[in-house]
């Protein structure tokens, strides 16, 4: 062999064997990265069906807790209804036991008058002498009549 052909061919087949061997050395990273990146995306995959789930879930749990909240706003709403018409009732029947009291109060005013106007008459009456022989005569016809 010729000098020129050995001095080229032999760096030559060294840089042929590096590059083989760098080819191998990336190979060999890209097996590893590859393996990273299948595991990365089973474990990204993994957790988007988690989240997917707990979205589910909170949609359900969305749509139990909105029904239950119409459901609190009809009870609220009747009850509500229901407390105004008794505070209604309580009103009303405040006002009428206040107007039976005042007329109670006015009957026993009334009474009070007239039977002190009959005590006045009876007192003043049983001073006559015809009249108080007349009382006597009564309770001593009827005794019932006695200690008025």
């Amino acid at each position: 062999m010729k000098l020129p052909s050995v001095v080229t061919v032999k760096p030559l087949l060294w840089v042929i064997g590096v590059l083989a061997l760098v080819v191998i050395a990336l190979s060999v990273c890209l097996v590893v990265v590859r393996a990273n990146a299948r595991a990365a995306a089973a474990t990204y995959e993994g957790a988007a069906t988690a989240c997917a789930s707990q979205k589910e879930g909170a949609t359900t749990r969305v749509a139990e807790l909105v029904k239950a909240n119409a459901g609190y706003g009809r009870t609220v709403g009747v009850l509500q209804a229901e407390l105004a018409l008794a505070q209604n009732q309580a009103a009303t029947l405040k006002r009428q036991s206040d107007s039976a009291v005042a007329a109670a109060e006015a009957r026993e005013a009334d009474a009070n008058q007239t039977l002190k106007q009959f005590m006045n008459r009876y007192a003043g009456q049983a001073r006559e002498t015809r009249c108080a022989l007349a009382l006597t005569e009564v309770e001593g016809s009827c005794p019932a009549f006695s200690g008025y």
